[in-house]
């Protein structure tokens, strides 16, 4: 049995750290890029409420380093986000780490799981599930991963996730539309490969029929006091002697009473996010706006929009007592319900919160005529004014001659109800937004779009998100808004299940009119940066029938996923598949294009970069995998592009002294040789002519070696499980 982890549990008041802005990777193929940095801006959280995403701690502001072409968001800031609305970013690791509270029987199950290698922790969602899956896994050594399941020939499969030596992995099978016999089956046969690679699984369920014959450890979920969660989160953030003051005051441990866990967290959030947005002011100014956010805004904008109604009502018994007396009846329809207008004016700021006002209130009418109410005022100048007006939905017209509401989450809290409560004017409202924001600038477009994200999140509801995507994607002035905002929701834990089956859906059959296969291929660069496999799927069916400006976006997103050092092995993989795939698609000229980029790499010493990655890091890209990619490369029609990569190979063997690495590129290449007799005559051709032109320079050697390594001349085992 392996020796028991020290498991700390203090939550100490560490400081809250500034992130810096990652810098960009260096491009795969060594080749100097744009610099995409800029000057970070920083928000304060009255203008961003609602910025965290899912429970990840998100430092620094909302800011994007730039746009590319027809409006391509790109930057590390993006990634950092997408990163940030997943469960395993070393960050939120350590954040985590810090603030873990134990459930009942938590020691228990660790010693369990660390002797069996294998444990499910069972629970309703929010009640912190995930969280103690990472904090067990994080107990441990080697590379925290979050497998992601995916459909393939109508049957939810695991087989072709791979499994490295000594890592932990994390998978979430909520939800998963298949029987539970399937289910159990497809987990157990998994669970056996992580065993065989002495790796360890956390699985989390919310139901989850016990069998001891599986050998599992098995946690349910007996979430700890949600006060204790606050407390810890709090302490982390704020430091203990705030966490103690905060948690003192018997309104705010109202607001934890019977709540989960998950709301502990987003309480002890808030407050970090208000003291930080209202700095100076006192406490107890603090605590309202809290207080508001999470229980009096909702409250009162329910009774605005009673009230209004009730004068609507009032309106119309009105216009009949008119007529009877034979009074003049009313004609004009605001005079019958005069509240509507407002109802459009709150919605329509609730949207475009911090957007310029003459934007706004352009726009406020345009909603008003989507949704059949005529503008109150008849005029330019009629009425009492626009802060009169604003001064009705509880806004203003700052300094900057933006349109704010008064109270921080106000505005969150006029969508939340017209999302729960006018379902059917959920469609048109995301439509109207898609011209609305073309009025404001690209910053505060960014703002709108991720409001829609926080609404997905505050309603556990993907739709926003899902309904946003076509309604912005295909205007290539809003990708730059929306492409993040998608990425995020694909990689969020909650709405990304749902979100990545609808862009499977977009990337495998798509529009009639290929209208968003840009905007697919762009949000699966942006999320595939920080979750592969996941993307990587998508685009496979995305490249096999993408043309024009989508199939530059396929080729821009492979790219993009390469320049992650992390994600490379994964995308190796993925490209050798679609090189081998028999069914005469594109994906496999894509593959061998990108494989053959990816391989003529060179460092400064002009050793191929993936000969320098599997010898520095053999665990992450094994050398027998750099060899299967060297020979999908060869693979290529192009005689001249083939050669090109096997001459980045063959030039460092009459350079490398003998050694490891002398030995690793050897190996890599009569691997290669050995996988294909495609790749082995191509090599045996090549390695003629530089011996030819070179003699004595170590390539006869190669050249003896590399022809008796053909699949069809030995023992397709012993040649690495050639193909032919």
């Amino acid at each position: 049995m392996a020796e028991e982890p020290h498991e700390d549990t203090s939550a100490d008041g560490a400081e809250q750290a500034a992130e810096d802005a990652e810098g960009g990777a260096a491009p795969a193929g060594g080749e100097k890029r744009p610099d995409r940095t800029g000057e970070r801006a920083s928000n304060s959280a009255a203008d961003n409420y609602g910025q965290l995403v899912q429970d990840a701690v998100i430092y620094g502001g909302l800011h994007f380093h730039g746009e590319g072409p027809e409006g391509v968001a790109f930057g590390a800031e993006v990634t950092r986000l997408v990163r940030a609305a997943r469960r395993i970013d070393p960050q939120r690791v350590d954040v985590i780490s810090r603030t873990f509270a134990q459930p009942a029987g938590y020691s228990t199950f660790v010693r369990e799981f660390w002797e069996l290698r294998v444990g499910v922790i069972i629970g309703r969602p929010g009640t912190g599930r995930a969280t103690t899956a990472v904090r067990t896994l994080d107990l441990g050594e080697g590379r925290i991963e979050e497998c992601t399941a995916e459909a393939h020939d109508n049957r939810w499969r695991l087989d072709r996730i791979s499994v490295d030596h000594g890592h932990s992995y994390l998978l979430d099978a909520t939800g998963v539309d298949v029987r539970t016999d399937a289910l159990r089956s497809e987990i157990l046969r998994f669970a056996s490969r992580v065993r065989a690679e002495e790796s360890r699984l956390a699985v989390v369920a919310e139901q989850w029929s016990e069998d001891p014959a599986d050998g599992y450890a098995v946690l349910a979920l007996r979430p700890p006091p949600v006060e204790e969660v606050c407390r810890r989160h709090l302490a982390f953030l704020q430091g203990e002697e705030a966490a103690r003051r905060w948690l003192g005051e018997p309104e705010v441990r109202a607001l934890l009473a019977d709540r989960d866990p998950a709301h502990g967290a987003r309480v002890a959030k808030q407050i970090d996010r208000v003291v930080s947005a209202e700095r100076g002011a006192p406490f107890t100014a603090h605590l309202n706006t809290v207080l508001g956010i999470f229980s009096n805004w909702a409250r009162e904008v329910r009774e605005w929009f009673e009230e209004h109604e009730k004068a609507a009502a009032r309106a119309e018994r009105d216009r009949y007592r008119i007529a009877e007396g034979n009074g003049r009846s009313p004609d004009r329809r605001e005079e019958l319900r005069p509240g509507d207008y407002l109802r459009v004016l709150f919605e329509a700021t609730a949207v475009l919160e911090g957007c310029p006002s003459d934007a706004v209130l352009v726009n406020v009418d345009k909603l008003a005529e989507e949704w059949n109410v005529p503008v109150v005022l008849p005029s330019p100048i009629s009425g009492g004014g626009l802060t009169a007006m604003l001064r009705e939905v509880q806004a203003y017209v700052d300094a900057n001659d933006r349109i704010r509401f008064t109270k921080v989450g106000y505005g969150d809290a006029a969508l939340d109800r017209l999302w729960r409560e006018y379902p059917k004017a959920r469609s048109s409202l995301l439509t109207w937004s898609n011209q609305a924001v073309r009025d404001v600038p690209p910053p505060e477009r960014r703002e709108v779009a991720q409001r829609w994200l926080q609404l997905a999140e505050r309603q556990s509801d993907p739709k926003p998100v899902i309904g946003l995507l076509p309604a912005w994607g295909r205007d290539a002035r809003l990708r730059s808004a929306v492409v993040p905002v998608v990425a995020q929701a694909a990689a969020h834990d909650e709405l990304g299940p749902e979100v990545r089956r609808y862009l499977y859906r977009l990337a495998d059959t798509g529009p009639e009119d290929g209208a968003l296969d840009t905007v697919v291929a762009q949000v699966c660069g942006q999320y595939g940066r920080v979750e592969p496999h996941a993307a990587l799927v998508r685009l496979a069916r995305l490249a096999d029938r993408a043309i024009g400006a989508a199939a530059e976006e396929v080729d821009r997103a492979l790219a993009q996923i390469a320049d992650e050092e992390e994600c490379r092995p994964a995308l190796l993989r993925a490209l050798v598949a679609w090189e081998r795939d028999g069914k005469g698609r594109q994906r496999a000229g894509v593959a061998r294009d990108h494989l053959g980029v990816l391989l003529r790499a060179v460092d400064e010493r002009g050793l191929p970069l993936r000969l320098t990655e599997a010898a520095d890091r053999p665990d992450d890209t094994p050398p027998e995998l750099v060899a299967e990619a060297l020979a999908a490369a060869l693979g290529a029609s192009d005689a001249r592009a083939a050669d090109s990569v096997l001459d980045a190979w063959l030039a460092p063997v009459e350079r490398a002294a003998a050694g490891h690495e002398r030995a690793l590129l050897e190996h890599v290449l009569v691997r290669a040789a050995g996988v294909s007799t495609a790749a082995n005559v191509r090599m045996s051709r090549r390695l003629a002519v530089w011996d030819h032109e070179r003699p004595g320079r170590g390539f006869a050697a190669l050249l003896a070696r590399v022809p008796r390594a053909d699949p069809l001349l030995r023992p397709a085992a012993a040649a690495g499980g050639g193909r032919g």
